[in-house]
């Protein structure tokens, strides 16, 4: 993407769906209905500051944030001046944010924005190759669902079956046929890499010991995938789907059904912008709270798809890519994917995996639940990516901002009664049947 066409990466995308509740939530569920923000909405106090620079990888998940800007809501609270910069990884977001703006005054680094969980937690604690610490605050979370774990085309003939499905013959069979299987992700400690990890364990594969994980740049993917030395990723919807337009992956699994209504990417910014301009970080989240209500609004599915296919296009490809775009998001392609991909399967049975971003059947999805971090903290320990002495509950309290995220969906009107009342969402319950309980995470 050329420099131009980047810094005007303001189109915005999403899917509108539903999902199916979660059982033993102990928050009090939202309402069904959208909350749709009048012109009565209170407005904030002007905020200190109007600008401010937000890291992003250009994918679905960043829908609020591009919507916000492109329909004026960050504007509308007084923010006229966000800068969404787009980076090719999550290093490049963290160590831009490590360098800050200095509050503004420097154009080197970003002051937060798009990241996975838990990495806010990993930055303020220096658990990084610099060692550095960098004090940040947890804001919100962005969607819910999104993900997908591929699987190359030279091991589809030999009968790989999504979800539990024996592993040893898939290694044997790709041993027997030039070389054995590795998984791949884009980067090692992400949300995708998480979910790899997971569905491999619940087969009873460990990685590194039985196979091994892999990361490597979407950049270099397609060309790694052609040398057979990577047959099980996990990528994020987009990413995916170029995978499958290219003819050399089919979908196992979605990460919506390993973990129904999963907790996605969060927003997350330096603690010192925060803490020396609270009302515009209130302004912030009110705009991206508006846009993710919007953004679930099914009345805005035409325009959602339109920006979306405009979205993922440059300006060597915007008039001839499109349509194309266009017509394998949202016209039921691809086919082989037999549904789960699908943005409206009908308008009577919507796609039960596709991304949401305010709330689904019942739950919030851009609540930043305590119980969540806890979960990401719990997997990096398990898969040995946490120091012994790391305290999980005191950074969790330190870093996630809950209480921020309910000042600001009070400000935009939303109702009392749908704002969690507990920091745990409860037992969460997964696919293979396991559960985990934030009362008693080991």
């Amino acid at each position: 993407m050329n420099p131009l066409s980047r810094r005007k990466f303001i189109t915005t995308f999403g899917i509108a769906a539903s999902t199916v509740l979660l059982n033993n939530c102990t928050s009090k569920p939202l309402a069904n209905d959208l909350l749709q923000p009048t012109p009565h909405t209170k407005i904030s106090d002007n905020p200190e500051i109007q600008s401010v620079r937000l890291g992003i990888i250009p994918s679905f998940e960043v829908a609020p944030l591009l919507v916000a800007k492109h329909k004026q809501l960050f504007a509308k609270y007084g923010m006229t001046d966000v800068e969404l910069v787009p980076f090719q990884s999550w290093a490049e977001i963290s160590d831009r944010t490590e360098i800050g703006t200095e509050l503004g005054t420097n154009s080197d680094g970003i002051d937060g924005g798009h990241f996975y969980s838990p990495l806010p937690e990993m930055m303020n604690e220096g658990i990084n190759p610099n060692k550095r610490k960098t004090a940040m605050y947890m804001l919100m979370r962005l969607h819910t669902h999104g993900g997908y774990i591929v699987v190359s085309k030279r091991l589809k003939p030999f009968g790989i079956q999504i979800q539990r499905a024996p592993f040893s013959p898939w290694q044997d069979v790709a041993k027997l046929f030039g070389s054995p299987m590795n998984c791949a992700i884009a980067e090692i400690g992400t949300n995708y890499d998480l979910w790899l990890r997971y569905w491999l364990a619940s087969m009873n594969v460990v990685p590194k010991l039985n196979i091994d994980v892999l990361a490597i740049p979407f950049a270099e993917m397609r060309n790694q995938i052609k040398r057979s030395r990577a047959d099980l990723l996990c990528l994020d919807s987009w990413r995916m789907l170029k995978l499958l337009e290219a003819n050399l992956t089919y979908p196992a699994i979605a990460t919506g059904e390993i973990w129904r209504n999963h907790p996605g990417e969060c927003l997350a910014m330096r603690a010192d912008w925060v803490d020396k301009y609270p009302i515009a970080t209130q302004a912030l989240l009110q705009g991206i709270m508006e846009a993710q209500i919007w953004c679930d609004n099914p009345a805005n599915e035409i325009e959602l798809n339109t920006l979306i296919a405009l979205s993922f296009s440059n300006g060597a490809n915007l008039i001839a890519e499109p349509l194309k775009m266009f017509s394998q998001l949202f016209k039921n392609s691809p086919q082989q994917t037999k549904g789960i991909l699908r943005a409206n399967s009908s308008k009577n049975s919507p796609n039960p995996l596709a991304i949401k971003y305010w709330s689904n059947d019942g739950i919030s999805v851009s609540y930043p639940y305590k119980s969540h971090d806890l979960w990401f903290l719990n997997e990096y320990r398990r898969w040995q990516l946490l120091p012994d002495n790391f305290e999980i509950k005191e950074t969790i309290d330190a870093v996630n901002r809950e209480d921020l995220w309910k000042n600001a969906a009070k400000a935009i009107g939303v109702p009392d009664t749908n704002i969690p009342i507990s920091t745990s969402r409860g037992v969460e319950v997964f696919f293979d049947g396991s559960s985990f309980d934030p009362n008693s995470p080991q």
